[in-house]
């Protein structure tokens, strides 16, 4: 009987583990939701001086370099793991240098300190180094556009009033962009030109007055070198006179 009993034991020792493991598991879990429900609650965001997106503009017009202006702008949104997925309210704007995005982060009511300055998400985007697209965010459940610069990837919460802004927006970057790559495109034919004439022949006309050693100076050579790269028996030049004084690459 008590051999029957010992070989009972054995068999549900693996279950009765199990069923420890499965314990704590459990509790783990639970734990971690009422953590993060706790903290969701106390991380409620409170009002803030003014409403986020004035705020957001407002903040936007101390970002702004001097002489930078915007010239469109969409009310659009983040939701951020570390703020428990509360609302980062806030702007996307275009200028005509960059696209700029400030966000008001949400205050939970845990930051006792009501006279505490407002915080605010910052980005910049250089035209020249973000893309953008329309896409499903939020995984997967709202609207909005991603920029991607590299690997990094930033979304936006889009909502359906606001897509004629986005458009806006997304018609000044392409602009913009175009006008970037058209500078690009005419700098590197202005320095292919500049190659160019650098691998040219360079020649000095003699005027009246002018004698080899004064040409050789000018041009960073001796009379010497001078005669030798022109073929000259002497040192005599006259007006009018050609001189080869650089030679073609």
């Amino acid at each position: 009987m008590a051999e029957a009993e010992k070989r009972s034991r054995v068999a549900a020792a693996p279950q009765l583990a199990l069923a420890a493991v499965l314990r704590v598991g459990l509790w783990v879990l639970l734990s971690g939701v009422i953590v993060a429900a706790t903290g969701f609650v106390l991380y409620a965001p409170r009002d803030v001086p003014l409403a986020p997106r004035e705020a957001a503009l407002a903040q936007l017009a101390i970002e702004l370099e001097q002489g930078e202006t915007v010239e469109a702008t969409a009310n659009v949104s983040r939701r951020h793991w570390w703020d428990y997925f509360h609302e980062t309210a806030g702007v996307l704007a275009g200028t005509e240098r960059r696209l700029i995005w400030v966000g008001v982060t949400p205050r939970g009511i845990i930051e006792r300190d009501a006279g505490q300055p407002t915080a605010f998400d910052v980005k910049y985007f250089p035209y020249d180094s973000v893309t953008s697209a329309g896409r499903r965010v939020f995984f997967g459940t709202r609207r909005g556009i991603v920029l991607t610069r590299g690997l990094e990837r930033d979304a936006f919460i889009v909502r359906s009033e606001e897509a004629p802004n986005v458009r806006r927006l997304k018609a000044v970057m392409d602009r913009r962009l175009a006008a970037i790559r058209s500078e690009s495109e005419r700098e590197r034919r202005q320095q292919e030109y500049a190659a160019f004439l650098a691998r040219q022949p360079v020649y000095h006309e003699v005027k009246f007055g002018e004698a080899l050693s004064s040409i050789a100076e000018q041009y960073g050579l001796s009379p010497d070198s001078l005669r030798v790269l022109n073929g000259l028996t002497d040192f005599r030049i006259k007006a009018g006179q050609k001189l080869l004084v650089r030679p073609g690459a």
